[in-house]
């Protein structure tokens, strides 16, 4: 005769074992800093960042002048160095359109691979970003009391040569340091349920006294054209 099986033996017994599986497996904290030390987070961060190119060779886009497409500036705006370093670089030529007394430009022919447009909203004009480099995360570390929150460093890489061109360093004095210094992140993906949370994640860099942005009146400027004085 068989011996009777108890109900609730096995039921006990994976119960057991679930236990003893949490209590062997690494903390959220441990698995954090494994994260770190292994270079996972490094990768992680480099995909989500590279993911957000969509598709174009360089991720790191900023505003041009009014930021909304099509352009149309004033034609006093249009004769500011700014303006002017932009169209002398190849990087915006004049079109057809404008209302009296203002122009409308548009990216150039032969620049247009280095401009996003985005619609969000189709009741909204139109974005429009000039994107001069490519995010590469350098390393990562962790911060905060809980341990589980991650800062991260990167260069900006991969700049075209019209980045270079004295015009546009003289005219976006942002350019210098973002191409030239290791960038910093602070604070911005905690670590939950295995992965880090990326989402969000500054798209923009962050520099004293100046604005990452292709404007026509930027801060910073040693020398700001008289025009941009009100």
């Amino acid at each position: 005769m068989k011996a009777r099986r108890e109900p609730g033996r096995g039921v006990a017994r994976a119960l057991l074992l679930a236990l003893l599986l949490a209590a062997c497996a690494p903390s959220p904290e441990e698995q954090a800093r494994r994260s770190i030390d292994s270079g996972q987070a490094v990768a992680e961060i480099q995909t989500f960042f590279d993911a957000r190119a969509q598709g174009l060779p360089l991720g790191q886009c900023a505003a041009v002048l009014t930021g909304v497409s099509p352009i149309e500036i004033s034609d006093r705006t249009a004769r500011l160095d700014t303006v002017r370093a932009l169209v002398e670089a190849g990087l915006l030529e004049e079109v057809a359109g404008a209302p009296a007394g203002e122009v409308r430009l548009a990216p150039a022919r032969k620049a247009a691979h280095w401009f996003r447009v985005r619609t969000p909203n189709p009741a909204l004009p139109s974005s429009i970003e000039l994107c001069y480099a490519r995010r590469k995360i350098t390393r990562a570390w962790l911060v905060g009391e809980d341990g589980k929150t991650l800062n991260f460093a990167y260069r900006l890489v991969d700049a075209p040569a019209w980045t270079s061109d004295p015009r546009m360093r003289a005219a976006f004095p942002f350019l210098e340091p973002a191409l030239t210094k290791e960038l910093v992140a602070t604070g911005i993906a905690p670590f939950r349920d295995g992965r880090w949370f990326l989402d969000l994640a500054d798209e923009g860099i962050t520099l004293p006294g100046q604005d990452e942005g292709f404007y026509a009146c930027p801060d910073g400027r040693e020398r700001p054209d008289p025009g941009c004085g009100g």
